[in-house]
């Protein structure tokens, strides 16, 4: 089995999250994709950050009817500060370790990576796939090498995916619903109506 993991605050799930799930399901022949929403992120300012309940609820209306993808409350439900290492350890062992794990993370991600928790460790239980966003494509991976080695920084460059630039964020569309623009096609419109419903982002 392979499983994909693509983490996030989904504050909110938009169409690029979604195109970067599809597109690496499709290229590494993945089984699934599972798609987490962190409690606390480590590295993210959380003024803005909708409550847990209703990023996971986004998610999963967002994914509603697509086989390949599921959600996942993990991170919720441990409570504290998501750290990645905690995660993909918790995902193998709920599968008994017999799966192979695909952490699936923006090129932004990418930049910070030697800040994580356990890196090190991290990439020894998973393989790294990067898709490269509009204004963070990686050109050098020198940095990277001196804290994960020759290696492991040749197979993350080797599974790196490229696709066209979605000049979508999460950012954008809270800055557009707290403005009153509509943000149809923006995210899937079963989350529009979640966001309208519970009026989030408004304040």
């Amino acid at each position: 089995m392979k499983l994909g993991i693509l983490g996030g605050t989904f504050n909110p799930i938009h169409i690029g999250h979604l195109l970067i799930a599809e597109e690496a399901y499709k290229v590494h022949n993945l089984s699934t994709v599972i798609f987490i929403p962190v409690n606390t992120p480590p590295h993210k300012d959380v003024r803005e950050l909708a409550s847990t309940i209703d990023r996971y609820q986004m998610v999963k209306e967002a994914i509603k009817g697509v086989g390949h993808f599921s959600v996942s409350d993990i991170e919720i439900k441990r409570t504290g500060k998501s750290f990645t290492i905690d995660t993909i350890k918790s995902i193998r062992h709920l599968h008994n370790e017999d799966c192979e794990v695909y952490l699936i993370i923006g090129a932004d991600s990418l930049k910070e990576i030697d800040t994580w928790k356990d890196i090190t460790a991290l990439v020894k239980i998973c393989k790294i796939v990067t898709i490269n966003r509009p204004g963070h494509k990686i050109t050098s991976f020198e940095n990277l090498e001196k804290v994960l080695g020759k290696n492991v920084t040749s197979e993350i460059n080797k599974n790196m995916i490229n696709i066209p630039p979605v000049g979508i964020s999460s950012t954008e569309i809270r800055n557009r619903v707290k403005t009153g623009n509509s943000i149809r096609y923006w995210t899937p419109y079963s989350v529009e109506e979640y966001i309208n419903k519970h009026r989030l982002y408004l304040d």
